[in-house]
């Protein structure tokens, strides 16, 4: 039996999700961690002028991207991961990456239940090495209003995969919703953070079907992402560009780019760098772990000892220099490594 706090889950729309995360961080404040919990990290933000906040979710799972593409792409098996969601079908269809659906929500008494036409475009950033997906309200002539259920008047959302090794995917999920009728702001905003966990356990089953992986061996999306693969240069720009999504010393990243064997450094350890670097976009803090996840890869490829990464690891400035960029007439973050090495050097010397 659901707890009452549970019971609030029906509240959240997890199929949605908020402004891009190309658009400045600042307009709404920052990110606060809200759950951390099975490799799901929850975050929260206020929007000006609202009682409602925007949640992003960011996870890895043990899924290729083309199976998560796929099991995605099966718009009535919505009703299988998505709390509370009775009915998901597809209204309109261009093409596999271009479509509207219908959610229909039954929630629990006293409360009405509510539906949403979704509009639905994927594109493929091939800068970042990633697939994006926008969901946004339309109206669909074909799906009127009816007196059984609310309409939702407003959703805008995101998901956003990654490859992190050919077994492994990292998404990232940022909505905001307006749920209308009489639902209190605070209590759908508990909801949300609670279903967004739900959802993405349920999602990590989902992958794991049959049907998906039988699925995903004839996907476009597997194409792409074998070529971008055999290609090592191209796979290096994919990583750089995403280092500098947050990372704003230009010379830090110049230093690991000249470095030949980028590629293997992050990719290695089945991705637990570049899961790092997904992680990053959380808060200042989940981006300042990630910058001390390349430093830890970076420096243990070039053989240094356990001793010297986490005396590095703790220099708060130098993490912080990196990831804000330098201060004037304060020393590079190149030139703060250079020491760091040098010491290390003289002390195995010794």
């Amino acid at each position: 039996m659901r707890t009452p706090l549970i019971v609030l889950l029906f509240l959240a729309v997890v199929l949605s999700f908020a402004a891009p995360p190309s658009m400045a961080e600042t307009q709404y404040g920052e990110w606060e961690l809200v759950m951390d919990k099975n490799g799901i990290k929850a975050y929260s933000r206020k929007v000006e002028g609202s009682g409602i906040f925007e949640f992003r979710a960011v996870a890895v799972v043990d899924a290729p991207i083309e199976v998560v593409g796929e099991t995605l792409r099966d718009v009535p098996a919505c009703a299988e991961w998505l709390p509370y969601c009775n009915e998901s079908r597809l209204l309109e269809m261009k093409d596999r990456n271009h479509f509207s659906t219908y959610v229909s929500l039954d929630l629990p008494w006293p409360l009405k239940d509510r539906d949403l036409t979704l509009g639905t475009e994927t594109e493929y950033d091939l800068v970042h090495g990633r697939a994006v997906t926008d969901l946004y309200n339309t109206d669909i002539a074909s799906c009127p209003i009816t007196d059984s259920h609310i309409r939702m008047p407003c959703l805008k959302g995101q998901y956003v995969f990654e490859f992190i090794t050919r077994e492994r995917t990292g998404i990232i999920q940022t909505y905001r919703a307006d749920l209308a009728g009489k639902v209190p702001d605070w209590m759908a905003n508990i909801a949300t953070k609670y279903n967004m966990y739900d959802t993405f356990m349920n999602l990590k089953e989902m992958f794991k079907k049959e049907k998906y992986i039988e699925l995903a061996k004839k996907s476009p999306d597997l194409e792409i992402c074998l070529d971008i693969l055999a290609n090592k240069n191209r796979v290096k720009e994919i990583l750089v560009a995403r280092l500098k999504e947050f990372i704003n010393d230009e010379g830090f990243i110049a230093m690991i780019l000249a470095d030949r064997d980028i590629d293997r450094i992050l990719l290695s350890d089945n991705g637990k760098t570049s899961e790092t670097i997904l992680y990053g976009w959380g808060s200042d803090e989940s981006k300042k772990s990630a910058i001390k996840g390349i430093l830890r890869a970076y420096l243990s490829a070039r053989g240094q000892d356990e001793k010297t990464i986490k005396t590095v690891l703790k220099d708060e400035t130098l993490v912080e220099t990196i990831l804000y960029g330098p201060k004037p007439s304060c020393p590079s973050s190149g030139r703060i490594l250079e020491t760091y090495l040098k010491e290390a050097s003289v002390m195995a010397s010794k």
